[in-house]
């Protein structure tokens, strides 16, 4: 099972939104993030700026700041 830290802005700066997510959908400019725990986190105005599979990490940019 493949699961992903997702950051918003720079992952360095380390702002998690969630520890370990399962399932992002993309709606109308709504960005929603579950994890296997039960975790939701609904986001708007943000889009996904990068995934990276092998070291399971999506970051999300504020749309203003593109």
């Amino acid at each position: 099972m493949c699961l992903s830290k997702v950051y918003v802005g720079d992952k360095s700066k380390d702002e998690i939104v969630i520890e370990e997510a399962s399932n992002i959908i993309v709606n109308d400019g709504t960005i929603e993030i579950y994890s296997i725990f039960g975790e939701s986190n609904k986001l708007e105005g943000y889009f996904i700026k990068e995934i990276d599979f092998t070291k399971n990490y999506t970051i999300l940019e504020k749309e203003s700041d593109k």
